[in-house]
């Protein structure tokens, strides 16, 4: 900054600069520095001086590299100071695996008594976790996976009925439900008696003869044995 010096009573004006000769030869150089901002080392770098408001400054500013940077998971830090280019710090990486997603359960099974309709259901969950190594994973899921769900089937069925025997067999299909009660008919005539001799009638072996008749071929009379 310029300023008015007096020197033997002879004003100068906007003087930047005085130079005074010193005894060992040579200029000693004074600048006016009373409009300079600086207060202090902390707006230079380390090791660099000057001077303000005559007073001489250091500076405190420390240089730093990426190697003075520090990271921890996702977030790298870096400290104050003075970066003379473009530092980095690289994140260490992780790995996520992917959970074990089977489920088993065991389905339960109920049949309608009244209708034969069968109906199977399942119903469950499990707890599933990603593994993750050290170092940083930008994402990982965890959670629940759960299972549920019922289906019907109608089996073969058949009411109450009776069932009268005859001269074949009858039969029920198998798998049939029987929503009734099956009455298989019976009769009080199937006796011993009731069935000629040597016939077996659902297993009752019969004893009932017939009588024989027979005629004398001269007189012509009948006979029964």
């Amino acid at each position: 900054m310029a300023q008015n010096v007096v020197i033997n009573g002879v004003t100068y004006s906007d003087v930047p600069v005085v130079e005074i000769p010193k005894s060992g030869g040579g200029t000693a150089e004074f600048v006016d520095t009373s409009d300079a901002t600086l207060d202090g080392g902390g707006k230079m770098l380390s090791g660099v001086t000057a001077y303000a408001n005559g007073t001489k400054y250091t500076g405190s500013i420390p240089t730093k590299t990426g190697s003075d940077m520090t990271s921890s998971g996702d977030t790298v830090t870096a400290p104050a100071g003075y970066y003379a280019s473009a530092a980095s710090k690289s994140i260490a990486a992780g790995t996520a695996t992917t959970p074990d997603t089977a489920i088993t359960v065991t389905p339960t099974i109920s049949v309608d008594e009244d209708t034969g309709e069968i109906t199977a259901s399942v119903n469950g969950s499990q707890s599933v976790t990603p593994s993750v190594s050290a170092g940083y994973v930008s994402s990982g899921t965890a959670g629940t996976i759960s299972v549920s769900g019922s289906d019907t089937e109608q089996m073969t069925v058949q009411a109450a009925q009776t069932i009268t025997p005859t001269t074949s067999d009858q039969t029920l299909a198998k798998g049939t439900f029987l929503t009734g009660a099956q009455t298989i008919a019976g009769d009080a005539n199937l006796v011993a008696g009731n069935i000629k001799s040597g016939v077996s009638i659902f297993g009752v072996a019969g004893s009932l003869t017939s009588a024989v008749i027979s005629q004398d071929g001269v007189t012509k009379v009948l006979s029964i044995s």
